[in-house]
């Protein structure tokens, strides 16, 4: 744990070493058995939470009855040092929360060069890279053909996720260690992982496709002999290798429109009712990529729910991340930059994304 002089004067006057501060953090930050080393023992989530925050206020010299002036001016002399602890608390949740997702986990290789990943990875086949270079909110993308048994790396940039929150009611006690560190770590990894289904999602625009491949079609009955073929014509350009179908729930629910045609089993219908959606069509494995609204905006939805795309399944996952890291925090405190007394912290983070796709892939437009 990074600490200041300060922070640690804070351990030492309250006898708590940091290394077991950290540990208590983290069982009450992602709500697990809290063990508290101080008293050997296992302790509630609310005798937890009073320690967190004990140490909390001592770090800013408050507490519970301070005035709004007196927490103001506590923040300023010392709420960067709090942020070091909220740093790798946050660390934490971020790698943990990416793996959440049943599409980050199927297709997504991770490295993290913090515990020393490589940062190198091999084309096991002729691909194209889609690279997705993000600075802000602002991306670039960038074709490069690879062929077999080439090497590359991947290029990383700061990226950055803004969340606000007011900590005036954590430091009143109104609000819990959890909720406090979760809105910045959800955050920042929902960021994340919407780029990347934004980035896959729109490989179809990007990559040039035969007309075979590509295919705008309702899915209904008459249609049924086209998809399969467009599966079976994706599995043999790739080596009849097994394949994916990718979508949003809502996309992959409009299979079900053949199942007025006997192939769907008594399971697949049982599937049905308790996923919303089939597991699989004929044998092919269904991957669910989550549908997300923009930014401050419900009317708009970032992932097309009316494209499915049929991906060939390999033993090398097909979108590459690489993360730096390490979690910085930032913030906005000066009088003027904000209109109410809610903090703005700039949560940032160096990562990387490609999207390594072979050179024959499907893409069913829904019509």
């Amino acid at each position: 744990m990074r600490i200041s002089n300060h922070v640690q004067m804070v351990f030492d006057q309250m006898n708590i070493q940091p290394d077991d501060f950290k540990n208590l953090l983290f069982d009450l930050g992602t709500r697990k058995e809290i063990y508290d080393a101080e008293t050997d023992r296992i302790i509630s989530k609310a005798e937890a939470d009073e320690k967190v925050l004990t140490f909390v206020h001592n770090v800013l010299g408050i507490d519970k009855n301070s005035t709004k002036k007196q927490i103001r001016r506590a923040k300023k002399a010392h709420l960067k040092e709090l942020y070091e602890v909220l740093e790798d608390v946050i660390d934490f949740k971020t790698d943990t929360g990416f793996h959440e997702s049943e599409f980050f986990n199927e297709l997504v290789e991770m490295r993290n060069l913090s515990r020393g990943d490589s940062q190198e990875f091999w084309s096991d086949n002729d691909v194209i890279l889609s690279i997705s270079k993000v600075s802000g909110d602002h991306h670039d993308f960038i074709l490069q053909t690879l062929g077999e048994g080439e090497s590359y790396t991947v290029n990383t940039s700061v990226y950055g996720a803004a969340v606000g929150t007011d900590i005036d009611l954590y430091l009143m006690g109104r609000r819990d260690w959890a909720t406090l560190t979760d809105k910045i770590a959800e955050a920042f990894v929902i960021q994340i992982q919407n780029e990347i289904y934004a980035e896959v999602m729109n490989a179809g625009e990007k990559l040039p496709v035969k007309s075979q491949f590509n295919k705008t079609m309702a899915i209904e009955k008459a249609n049924k002999d086209t998809f399969d073929t467009l599966i079976e014509d994706v599995s043999m350009a790739n080596g009849n290798a097994e394949v994916y179908i990718m979508g949003t729930r809502t996309a992959l629910k409009k299979l079900t429109a053949f199942a007025d045609i006997d192939w769907i089993s008594e399971d697949q219908k049982k599937e049905v009712a308790s996923m919303g959606r089939l597991g699989s069509y004929e044998g092919t494995t269904l991957i669910e990529i989550p549908q997300r609204f923009a930014n401050n905006d419900v009317t708009k939805k970032l992932v097309d729910s009316k494209k499915l795309l049929i991906m060939a399944k390999t033993e090398d996952k097909f979108v590459k991340f690489v993360d730096v890291g390490d979690t910085e925090i930032l913030e906005t405190t000066e009088k003027g930059a904000r209109m109410d007394d809610t903090m703005k912290y700039e949560v940032q983070r160096e990562m990387g994304i490609y999207t390594q796709i072979s050179r024959y892939f499907g893409v069913w437009n829904i019509a």
